[in-house]
């Protein structure tokens, strides 16, 4: 006997096919530096633009951290961008060395001259060479051949380590004055709109003045007092806000504009910029308007410049969140309003977190401790004095940030094993190091499968570029700095990093299952509307965290 459904579906006869949902025709991929996951739960409160928009439209995976130790400008760029950890894209810090190479690479470093509205100016300057993993863009470029892709940032790494090897534009500030600039990497001359940009920056620039836009008598919760212990002031500043750009006598004069452009570098007026640039890109080449897929990505470089200076609790950091707030929000109305709310999607995260201020850390009872370098040179010292006491013989030796190098010709001339001095060394650096709290070794970072913070180590080095040591330090230290702060270790408050999607078909709510920036490019993909089986025959480190 024929059921009831089945019966009424003969009677209907065929039904047609199920429309796929349509693909988004921009992807907005937003990198804001230094952004540490908890800023956003501080700041939620105040927040109406476009940051609050994200936490309340947004898919949010909380608890997103980074794979790797060397939390850095350059590979967490490369990570978000690619979908690879630093020991598969070739990105491993934002700069390092190669084991018998005496210069340093520069992460976007490369033979393309460098290129501003005048034309080229400097040769070997910057583009994609050490980037070994296609970046989003380049995959939409697979699919879609008229996919456009640009990317903008206050720095060159940032715009470079998203917008990959094929980016139609790739611009970044310059601090020497010259507005914004590209390479010869991507293209012979920089696009109309961003060379109008170049031209006009000073005007906007001159006599800026930084004041506090939120009630400095009732500011945003968790924001810190001013002129705190440890903080480094603006050039000419007593570490108190308001706070204002030159203005040059001669706006034609080089180095006036280059004193400016550095100064515009070190406040919030940079961001302002680069979303300013990023709507003039918007509009000036179509992007969402036909058939293919856009990428826009914004690497946002304020946050960074300032958190150095001044911690992420400050004042300073606070005031700008806010201004990136509503101008996020400008941006995303902008989107709405051009493409519809429903034909654009976005990615919020970060390359690294950040350490609050060690003296910060103290007053709430944290660890809290500053190395100096001249501790460093004892350290250094120390290690000398041993192997020219064990191998009768001169060694070099140094210490670069947290890396201990040697050089392996000198101690096997004079008949040292490399394996045994190493840890020799290890040993000395834990026993007159007190601020160390874990010592690898060559070996070790070279080896595979490791869990804990050695497995972020290992994903951190190749072979050719691990050094002798690495010392990770105890939490809430810091190497070298006399002032401010910075990141760069395993450490919670550096490897805690925001993750967020928004648009169709990201679903509103909060999730705790593990996440990194390396799965933010999977996501967007299957989004996009490639499969699963698609998607892992990329070999990316991260999954989409779509279905």
């Amino acid at each position: 006997m024929i059921g009831a459904s089945l019966l009424l579906a003969l009677l209907q006869g065929p039904q047609p096919a199920q429309e796929a949902p349509p693909v988004p025709r921009l992807v907005v991929l937003i990198c804001v530096d230094q952004l540490r996951e908890n800023q956003l739960d501080r700041l939620s409160p105040v927040l109406t633009g476009g940051l609050h928009r994200l936490l309340e439209e947004g898919q949010r995976f909380r608890g997103a951290r980074l794979g790797y130790l060397i939390t850095e400008t350059g590979p967490g760029h490369v990570t978000l961008g690619s979908g690879c950890l630093p020991d598969k894209s070739g990105v491993l810090a934002n700069q390092w060395r190669v084991r018998g190479n005496k210069d340093l690479v520069y992460c976007v470093g490369g033979p393309a001259d460098r290129l501003g509205v005048g034309g080229s100016y400097e040769a070997s300057g910057r583009d994609a060479t050490n980037l070994r993993r296609p970046a989003l863009g380049e995959i939409l470029g697979q699919r879609w051949p008229n996919s456009k892709v640009i990317a903008i940032s206050g720095k060159d790494r940032g715009a470079i380590g998203l917008g990959g090897r094929t980016a139609d534009a790739c611009l970044w500030w310059d601090k020497g004055g010259r507005g914004w600039v590209t390479s010869t990497a991507f293209g012979e001359s920089l696009p109309p709109w961003a060379a109008a940009a170049s031209r006009g920056w000073v005007h906007q620039a001159a006599g800026w003045t930084w004041n506090v836009s939120f009630d400095a008598k009732a500011p945003p919760p968790g924001t810190q007092a001013d002129q705190r212990p440890g903080e480094v002031p603006l050039p000419g500043g007593d570490g108190t806000l308001p706070w204002s750009l030159p203005q040059p006598a001669d706006r034609g004069d080089s180095a006036e504009r280059a004193k400016l452009a550095g100064r515009v570098y070190a406040v919030p007026l940079l961001d302002a910029l680069a979303l300013q640039l990023g709507r003039e890109a918007l509009q000036a080449e179509d992007l969402g308007l036909d058939g293919s897929p856009d990428l826009l990505c914004l690497a946002l470089s304020s946050c960074d410049s300032v958190g150095h200076r001044f911690g992420p609790k400050s004042r300073e950091v606070t005031d700008l969140l806010l201004r990136l707030d509503r101008d996020l929000g400008v941006m995303f109305d902008l989107l709405d309003r051009r493409l519809g709310a429903d034909s654009w999607i976005a990615c919020l995260s970060a390359d690294h977190g950040v350490l609050d201020l060690p003296e910060q850390r103290l007053e709430e009872n944290l660890p809290g401790l500053r190395v100096s370098k001249g501790e460093l040179g004892r350290l250094r010292g120390v290690l000398r004095d041993h192997l020219k006491e064990t191998l009768k013989s001169s060694c070099k030796l140094t210490i670069v940030g947290h890396a201990v190098w040697m050089n392996a010709d000198d101690v096997r001339a004079a008949g040292g094993d490399l394996v045994q001095v190493r840890r020799q060394l290890a040993e000395l650096v834990r026993e007159h190091a007190p601020w160390a709290d874990l010592v690898f070794t060559n070996e070790e970072l070279t080896a595979n499968g490791a869990a804990g913070i050695l497995g972020l180590a290992q994903a951190s080095y190749q072979e050719s570029t691990a050094p002798d040591l690495l010392i990770h330090t105890q939490p809430g230290t810091l190497l070298g700095l006399s002032g401010g702060t910075s990141h760069g270790s395993a450490h919670e408050y550096d490897r805690s990093v925001p993750l967020i999607f928004m648009g169709t078909p990201f679903t509103p709510g909060e999730h705790t299952r593990s996440a990194g920036p390396e799965d933010a490019v999977p996501t967007l993909l299957r989004a996009l509307g490639w499969t699963t089986q698609e998607i892992e025959a990329f070999g990316f480190d991260g999954q989409s965290l779509l279905p």
